[in-house]
């Protein structure tokens, strides 16, 4: 038996998508239902890419067992790159929320910074434009060299909505086996609001996550997740029954034995309907309620403050309890289609333990890659942008705070050898950040300048005992001018509504940029803070004299539209006593 859609605007000459039912003998004996496309692979070779270190983070502290890495390029050639060096079957879970052949082209806002700023037009995010056979060949290419990536007992989670999860669900069962398949989450990533109140044939308000393990012999790591709902005590009273010890709900007994529910008794944890009493004959083994009806297991709400109870509840496959798109302004990255922090929270800390490897090779605006450092995993991240590059980098390197819903908070300070006027200026996690392709590729540079564009900025910098202090008075970004003038806004006097990010390398080699700052404030209105004041590298008397006594100071300044602009100014070298 043979289906094949009709595509929506297709015309005789496009690809269509094949269903086929056919018998097949897969490694458990069991025949499967397969997808067909024309051409259709389920081999792949590995590229054999080149690879160039554009930046450098340092760790937090000396003793850092923490690791990072973003591959900029075609996550192709960056997971071929990590076979090449050593990665295969180290990646306890990989967190993939590709393009879902949407025939969209996603853009972002430019903003200028600070309260009440108006937007400067729209720039592309990326592209999601693939006939559904290359997009289904493109994903298969990318899951085979993933299945090479992962653990024996790490899973996959694909995360995708109502138009390819179907198909997808069928070639990850190829490609992974059916009895790979621990289960499909659905997550209510939107509210109805809007055109959506008025769609026809019901709205889609829930996108799927298909949960795979490596083989069928796997044993992943699994920690159950719990969700905790929080009522007022008017809500509770409207809900649930009350006595002397609290808000409480009953649950059938089942088939617990007598001297359990002789136990719940003592405890005062059972309970008769009707205003009847519990009654334990001893004779009969027996525990009833004295005015009919089924006794029940009281089950307490916390009282976790004033006016607030708090009851427990283990987690299905139905997840409505987290913030879906763009309902969580504190996190918003300006970034088409950005997932919420706490949906990565709850699939990280079930299938992952701290220090283990997390791979994301769409990693977008950094969502899961920050998570993974708030809980203390290591991560690797992929993007074939640079502003999506940039972006979770920056995210990276402001104040580390654990998730929402985490008991414990981080201290979030900046560290001592690092200083800046703004609160959200730090010292980077350890990671580095490389360009993953071709020849050509990997030889232009990352900072992009255009040739009509001439940037100006006023640097001034001072050393006094050991301390670099960088002062920004000044900067203009043509480019921004142009689009100020096009929307006829008038750009405001403080050049800071113009930057999105100032990252200062105090020794510059020319060829890495090794950031001891980055200042990139989070939300819409705070801006850069302008000043900066780092710890200066010191360099001995015998390696000064193999190299200049001068070196070089890189300020980095990303504008609003994304565009990076490299100042480099001279310093003499300080040397050690």
């Amino acid at each position: 038996m043979q289906w094949a859609p009709v595509l929506k605007g297709a015309t005789k000459s496009e690809t269509r998508i094949l269903m086929t039912s056919r018998t097949t003998q897969p490694h458990n004996g069991v025949s499967s239902i397969t997808l067909q496309w024309p051409q259709k692979r389920l081999t792949v070779e590995p590229s054999r890419p080149l690879e160039q270190q554009l930046e450098s983070y340092p760790p937090e502290s000396a003793g850092s067992s923490k690791r990072g890495l973003l591959l900029y390029g075609d996550n192709f050639d960056g997971l071929s790159w990590l076979l090449a060096n050593g990665y295969a079957g180290t990646v306890r879970l990989v967190y993939l929320d590709p393009p879902y052949n949407s025939n969209r082209t996603y853009t972002s806002r430019i903003r200028l910074r600070g309260k009440g700023q108006p937007s400067l037009g729209e720039t592309t995010a990326y592209d999601d434009v693939l006939q559904p056979a290359d997009y289904l060949q493109f994903l298969t290419d990318r899951l085979l060299l993933l299945r090479e990536l992962l653990h024996a007992d790490g899973t996959l989670w694909l995360h995708c909505d109502h138009r390819m999860q179907a198909h997808l669900l069928l070639l990850l069962k190829e490609i992974f086996g059916a009895d790979s398949h621990l289960n499909t989450v659905f997550w209510r990533s939107q509210t109805m609001r809007g055109a959506k109140v008025h769609a026809r044939y019901f709205p889609n308000s829930a996108q799927a996550i298909h949960i795979f393990r490596r083989t069928r012999r796997g044993r992943p790591f699994w920690h159950a997740p719990r969700r905790e709902i929080i009522f007022t005590e008017e809500a509770a009273a409207a809900q649930y029954m009350r006595d002397e010890r609290g808000f409480f709900r009953t649950s059938d007994p089942g088939t617990y034995s007598f001297g359990r529910l002789k136990s719940l008794f003592a405890d005062g944890r059972l309970y008769a309907p009707f205003g009847g009493d519990v009654i334990v004959d001893e004779g009969a083994q027996r525990v009833y309620a004295s005015n009919g009806g089924n006794i029940g297991v009281k089950y307490y709400l916390e009282e976790r403050a004033r006016n607030r109870y708090v009851v427990t509840k283990p987690v299905d496959n139905l997840w409505d309890d987290i913030a879906g798109l763009g309902t969580v302004p504190g996190e918003d990255e300006n970034y088409p289609t950005q997932k919420t922090e706490r949906l990565l929270q709850r699939i990280l800390e079930t299938a992952s333990r701290p220090g283990e490897l997390v791979l994301d090779p769409f990693a977008g605006s950094g969502t899961t890659l920050n998570v993974a450092h708030k809980l203390d995993r290591d991560w690797i991240g992929c993007d074939s942008s640079w502003r999506a590059v940039r972006t979770a980098a920056c995210r990276l390197s402001r104040r580390a705070t654990r998730p929402a819903s985490a008991q414990d908070d981080g201290d979030g300070a900046p560290l001592p050898d690092c200083d800046a006027a703004g609160d959200e200026s730090r010292v980077a996690s350890g990671y580095r950040v490389f360009r993953i392709g071709d020849g050509d590729f990997v030889k232009r540079r990352h900072l992009r300048r255009k040739a009509h564009i001439n940037p100006t900025a006023e640097i001034r910098l001072d050393q006094d005992e050991g301390r670099l202090t960088v002062r920004i008075g000044e900067f203009y970004s043509p480019e921004v001018a142009r689009l100020a003038a096009k929307e006829k806004v008038a750009l405001p006097g403080d050049w800071r509504v113009q930057v999105r990010a100032v990252l200062i390398d105090p020794d510059y080699d020319g060829a890495t940029l090794r950031p001891a700052l980055v200042d990139a404030p989070a939300g819409k209105s705070a801006l850069v803070a302008g000043v900066y004041t780092c710890a200066q590298p010191v360099q001995s008397e015998r390696q000064a004299s193999k190299h200049t006594r001068v070196r070089n100071v890189a300020t980095v300044i990303v504008d609003v539209t994304g565009d990076e602009h490299l100042f480099v100014e001279p310093v003499p070298q300080c040397q050690s006593p």
